[in-house]
């Protein structure tokens, strides 16, 4: 439900839900457990992706007081985001917690569309969660939401051919910068090898995604605190956006580029790897179950060894899962999310959804019980094996069940710490705001970075002044 990833995750939740790989909480719906002695229930809004997982896990939230009963809301975000609007303005009673994606946060706080996370919720929810993720649940410096399941972009590479290139073994996961990158794939150009760096370059929100992980690496922001006035053309945010916008180009015009660079989703740099065509992918977690299943199934020419695996991989065990992993981490292996500068972290932008109370909910009290408990260690561990979405918890990245089926767990926790991760524009108009940003980026490498800069912003204002249309 997060606009760019809800394919990404649609299709992590059905290759995990494949393999077997559901949490304690059990494979049924049980429409009837745990009915609140009172009849009174506490509704749970999520995302259809999300859905079936929050359902297991509302049902062992029901008390003898309430029953938690989970409710799909439609595959689109955008649809889903309108169906939560329409229900609160119109007075909806029944309506009492949302899963609300991560960029609508701003939007529903200023409208009065959530209520404010309550004192001690919030204290105990501030100790528990993960930096990244609790940022993105904030406007204002105010807690509007509890954070129920986060994401990240992590580096996919070649380490056979990486090691090949540089005539060193690749002992850990190394910290490429985008210059570093695109001098590899020269040279594996040069000798006939994959040259392919897959990015999320088409007009969508990957894009967007795309430009503001790179805009916060090399420190700079679209909007200023309060979300209201745009920062982006100002000292060095400018440079920030200049020095994004030139690795942009960069890679959308370097040597060996995928003839549809501009047109790539994340399922179209997923299959680039896959068929041996991409020495680099930025992707989210969900590529790692991908390939065990396609590896397995013989449709990865650099993997044929994992053919072995092909009865075991739709429901395997963790030993199972764990020599899988090894097999493929020989030649296909993981980092995090690139550098511009030697030395200095990447900010990749998170992804992932919060709870929040519904301003018409007249069961606020139960329903912020509800979401502790939506949010509890079992409930976590329950998002990240069988809908296929990071916790926010980070005692959950040392579970050995966990690791199992996420051997970059650790890597993705270090990726969600508060110097670690950014947040897209918080801002009440960040659809629209996307929106326009992506139809100037699009397409990728065409334009002048300085011109450029100047129609990003251009852009950015009219969405504040609320005055750009969808173009």
């Amino acid at each position: 439900m997060t606009g760019r990833t809800s394919r990404t995750r649609r299709s992590r939740a059905t290759r995990l839900g494949a393999m077997g790989l559901t949490s304690a909480l059990g494979a049924t719906l049980l429409a009837g457990c745990g009915t609140g002695g009172s009849g009174t229930e506490i509704s749970v809004y999520v995302g259809a992706d999300s859905a079936a997982t929050v359902q297991r896990v509302a049902a062992k939230c029901s008390t003898s007081d309430y029953k938690v009963v989970g409710y799909a809301l439609p595959k689109s975000a955008d649809d889903a985001r309108l169906q939560l609007a329409r229900r609160i303005t119109g007075g909806d009673k029944s309506l009492d917690v949302m899963a609300l994606d991560v960029t609508w946060t701003a939007e529903f706080a200023q409208a009065g569309w959530a209520e404010k996370v309550p004192a001690e919720v919030a204290a105990r929810t501030e100790k528990r969660v993960l930096a990244g993720p609790l940022k993105t649940a904030k406007f204002n410096d105010e807690l509007y939401g509890v954070p129920g399941w986060t994401n990240t972009q992590l580096l996919w590479y070649r380490k056979d051919l990486v090691s090949q290139l540089t005539g060193k073994p690749v002992t850990s996961p190394p910290k490429f910068t985008w210059a570093q990158m695109l001098e590899l794939t020269g040279q594996s150009l040069a000798k006939g090898g994959p040259a392919q760096i897959g990015v999320t370059a088409a007009q969508y929100e990957g894009l967007t995604v795309w430009f503001n992980s790179l805009l916060e690496t090399a420190g700079g922001k679209v909007v200023d605190e309060t979300g209201k006035k745009v920062v982006l053309g100002e000292g060095k945010n400018r440079e920030a956006a200049l020095t994004a916008l030139k690795t942009m180009k960069a890679v959308a015009t370097a040597p060996g580029r995928d003839p549809s660079f501009t047109q790539t989703m994340e399922t179209e740099i997923r299959l680039s790897m896959e068929r041996g065509n991409a020495l680099f992918e930025v992707n989210w977690p969900f590529v790692l179950s991908a390939m065990q299943q396609n590896a397995a199934a013989g449709t990865v020419p650099f993997l044929k060894d994992m053919t072995k695996f092909a009865d075991v991989v739709k429901k395997p065990t963790n030993d199972q899962l764990k020599q899988m992993n090894a097999v493929i981490q020989k030649k296909f292996d993981f980092t995090t999310f690139p550098r511009i500068a030697p030395g200095v972290p990447a900010r990749p932008t998170i992804g992932g959804a919060n709870y929040a109370v519904s301003p018409t909910s007249v069961k606020k009290e139960q329903a912020w019980k509800a979401i502790e408990c939506l949010t509890n260690d079992e409930a976590e561990k329950a998002y990240g094996l069988d809908a296929g979405t990071p916790p926010v918890l980070p005692s959950l990245y040392d579970d050995p069940e966990y690791l199992a089926v996420y051997p970059m767990a650790k890597l993705i926790r270090d990726q969600l710490q508060e110097n670690t991760s950014s947040v897209r524009p918080v801002t009440p108009v960040y659809q629209a705001m996307s929106t326009l940003l992506q139809a100037k980026l699009s397409p990728v490498g065409t334009w002048d970075p300085d011109t450029l800069v100047d129609e990003l912003v251009d852009a950015a204002n009219k969405a504040i002044d609320q005055k750009g249309l969808v173009p």
